[in-house]
């Protein structure tokens, strides 16, 4: 059974600040790779939609983090939630301002 049939296409501009944003705030090098997808949520008492964001480093293990809310509401206190998660100290005045450019 379907449950959505109507296409939903990935905000690529939102994916894009949050990489930034993290990037930045936690020094990555280039050999290190930020994911962003947005996902149906279909366990029981779930929003519809959230947020998975990943960071893969080489020899470091994956570390991954669900935001139960779409991509386009993720805000700096929720990345500092991520990076507080991940073991990094991230202060919220580092992140917002890649998520507030144009």
């Amino acid at each position: 059974m379907l449950i959505n049939t109507s296409p939903r296409y990935p905000n690529l501009e939102g994916s894009r600040r949050i990489k930034q944003a993290l990037r930045e705030a936690l020094n990555l090098s280039d050999d290190v790779t930020v994911t962003v997808t947005e996902l149906a949520c279909l366990e029981a008492g779930c929003d519809p939609v959230e947020t998975v964001i990943g960071l893969l480093r080489p020899d470091a293990p994956q570390l991954q983090f669900k935001l139960h809310k779409p991509m386009d509401a993720v805000d700096a206190k929720d990345l500092v939630q991520v990076c507080t998660a991940w073991g990094f100290d991230v202060q919220m005045s580092v992140l917002e301002p890649p998520l507030q450019e144009d």
